[in-house]
């Protein structure tokens, strides 16, 4: 979420300084989109969608590599904070490539370990090796990421 949350904030920037901000929501949108085109340039990101219907909302499924979205759902670009978690999350919807966030590993943890009892211990009880999976995600650069932030 951290690339996505630098591209919706440098496109939230270049929108306010150089005042491209219009009440047309629908027009807005396709601003928006030119400049997140911009910005994705020297990502490996790349746009899943070619053409991006503003208008219809989400009455229709995604064909021929055209997506609707519900224009009334987008918040207002006066509350930067919203607009810019918005903004993320759709651009994050929209393209593909990039870091990939590991998955959740919460569904491995055994119900009867506690953070007292050695996780090796427990592990080997029930005979699996998804221990190491844990302690390989706690030595990885997402984690590492995270730790920094907080």
């Amino acid at each position: 979420m951290p690339q996505y949350l630098r591209i919706a904030e440098n496109v939230y920037r270049n929108f306010q300084e150089n005042d491209k901000f219009v009440a047309d929501k629908q027009e807005c949108l396709n601003l928006i989109i030119k400049q997140i085109r911009r910005e994705l340039v020297d990502t490996d990101l790349k746009l899943l969608y070619n053409y991006i219907d503003f208008a219809d909302g989400f009455n229709r499924p995604v064909t021929d590599g055209k997506i609707s979205l519900d224009i009334s759902l987008i918040p207002s670009y006066k509350h930067k904070d919203e607009f810019v978690l918005w903004l993320a999350g759709f651009i994050e919807k929209i393209t593909e490539g990039g870091v990939k966030r590991l998955p959740p590993l919460h569904q491995d943890i055994p119900p009867e370990f506690t953070f007292q009892s050695d996780p090796n211990v427990i592990l080997d009880i029930r005979n699996e090796h998804s221990g190491e999976r844990i302690i390989s995600y706690f030595r990885s650069d997402d984690f590492a990421e995270e730790i920094k932030n907080i």
